[in-house]
């Protein structure tokens, strides 16, 4: 006998599910847009206004939301903000002209920006992202999920390839470790580079949501020791 109650509940399970699975992914795409840029909170807050004549349509706290796959219902400005950023990003990186606003590129000279078949996305194509109904082409945004244990693993495993990429490059992981992380570690967040220390000295490990979170911000770090410089190595 059919279950008219019990079929409703599994569709808007359904649709809760798509939601917290887009949420993710968009978290996900917006740390390597700010990793791979090596965009400070302020950094980012403050590009996004200049490429809207001044607009201040996105700030520090919804960045922590957005990072941590915490905000779940951002207004419409946060993705008008985001997708001008990285459509003047894009811009820069193809046409080498100045974001709107600013006077240098010390901010951005490294101009990666999100793109759907090459192109920066539409402000709709963010939101659909946000909410699962969209998955990005352009990026492998890692469909098969970690479980704690392997998180567990490759934490550690990342950690000890870097103390010895590091020790291959003469640095000391003791005396050494805030000047390198200074110089090639792309966040500026305390609790992250707090974190980073425990990982790669103590033995701490990130979770499974974690990991996927700080995956362009390690390997980032790797690639400037001269170390494996594709995301997809770490994850598998």
């Amino acid at each position: 006998m059919n279950d008219p109650s019990g079929q409703e509940q599994a569709k808007a399970d359904a649709h809760r599910d798509r939601l917290t699975s887009g949420i993710k992914t968009f978290a996900a795409l917006f740390s390597r847009l700010m990793d791979l840029n090596e965009f400070s909170h302020p950094t980012m807050v403050r590009l996004t206004a200049s490429c809207m004549s001044g607009v201040s349509w996105l700030h520090s706290s919804q960045i922590s939301g957005l990072r941590h796959a915490k905000l779940i219902s951002p207004g419409p400005r946060t993705f008008v903000a985001i997708q001008q950023l990285n459509y003047y990003l894009h811009r820069y990186k193809t046409e080498k002209k100045l974001l709107p606003g600013t006077t240098s590129s010390n901010d951005y000279e490294k101009a990666f920006a999100i793109t759907e078949d090459g192109e920066p996305p539409s402000v709709g194509w963010w939101v659909e992202v946000f909410c699962g109904i969209r998955i990005p082409k352009d990026i492998d945004l890692y469909s098969n999920k970690l479980s704690e244990s392997q998180a567990t693993n490759k934490s550690l495993g990342w950690a000890k390839s870097m103390r010895q990429l590091m020790m291959s490059n003469g640095i000391d992981i003791i005396s050494d470790l805030d000047r390198v992380l200074r110089e090639n570690y792309p966040p500026k967040d305390i609790d992250r580079l707090r974190k980073i220390k425990n990982v790669l000295m103590n033995g701490e490990t990130w979770t499974p949501t974690e990991f996927e979170l700080e995956l362009p911000a390690i390997t980032a770090f790797s690639a400037a020791l001269g170390g494996p410089d594709a995301e997809r190595e770490f994850f598998e």
